[in-house]
């Protein structure tokens, strides 16, 4: 790393909050904002420059996997957190449906095993990304917890939810507020926050332990995106991330909620 990423270079991060999430199972440590871009920095932040990519294991409502509009200029991970924090918020798309592939570029995701429902317009399709340095990043995907947790439990010839997560080292778990939404079939601009018993059916489907078990025994770090804009607006996102929160931190990781 170079001298600006320094044991408080998170405090560098304009708009992100760092929690430490003490005595719980799982990661030590939360990053929490609200553009999605702003994942690639806490990232960056949260692995250092030590090791080997993570693998990325993401719940979302789209799948963000749209390549960058100039994906060789994306800084490497050796630039640091400072090139990489600007390229984030000034390079990538403000729609925040790039940074996953770009942090692919930078050397900090590896594989990806993607939980989520629909496909942005442009969205990558393919199962194996190359990026522009000519390294391959296997992309796994899977609808709903449920199905990556029964992938992980008695995987079908050719799924790979159990592979990629038996291999990784480091883990980044990474979760998008809009996940716990859904748009309204009457009026397709209107988003509808999930209520907490349907938060905790999705997070906490039956026999899903051992995939859970797998997930957070190797995670790193927790980044938890707010996205208002895209979860019915201030107030409504407040109330989801409280309902999420309570789910999340209290059930899932046994720790308190922030």
């Amino acid at each position: 790393m170079r001298p600006d990423d320094d044991a408080t270079r998170h405090l560098r991060l304009a708009g992100v909050i760092r929690l430490a999430l003490g005595g719980g199972r799982g990661p030590s440590d939360a990053y929490v904002f609200d553009p999605h871009r702003l994942a690639l920095p806490a990232w960056v932040c949260a692995l250092g420059a030590a090791g080997p990519p993570a693998l990325l294991v993401t719940l979302d409502r789209h799948l963000d996997t749209v390549v960058p509009a100039r994906p060789a200029d994306v800084p490497d991970l050796s630039a640091g957190l400072r090139a990489l924090d600007e390229h984030a918020r000034w390079s990538l798309d403000v729609r925040n449906y790039d940074h996953i592939l770009a942090a692919m570029e930078a050397g900090v995701v590896g594989d990806a095993l993607l939980i989520a429902r629909s496909r942005p317009r442009g969205a990558f399709t393919e199962d194996t990304y190359v990026d522009t340095r000519g390294r391959a990043h296997r992309l796994v995907i899977a609808p709903t917890v449920d199905r990556a947790a029964e992938a992980y439990r008695a995987p079908a010839p050719g799924e790979a939810v159990r592979t990629v997560l038996d291999e990784a080292e480091r883990v980044l778990l990474d979760v998008d507020l809009d996940c716990f939404t859904t748009l309204s079939d009457a009026d397709p601009t209107t988003v509808i926050p999930w209520p907490r018993a349907l938060i905790r059916e999705f997070l906490l489907p039956a026999d899903s332990e051992p995939f859970w078990d797998a997930v957070l025994g190797k995670s790193v770090a927790l980044t938890l995106a707010r996205e208002p804009y895209h979860c019915g607006g201030l107030l409504a996102s407040g109330e989801l991330f409280r309902d999420l929160a309570d789910v999340l931190f209290r059930e899932l990781l046994r720790v308190e909620p922030p």
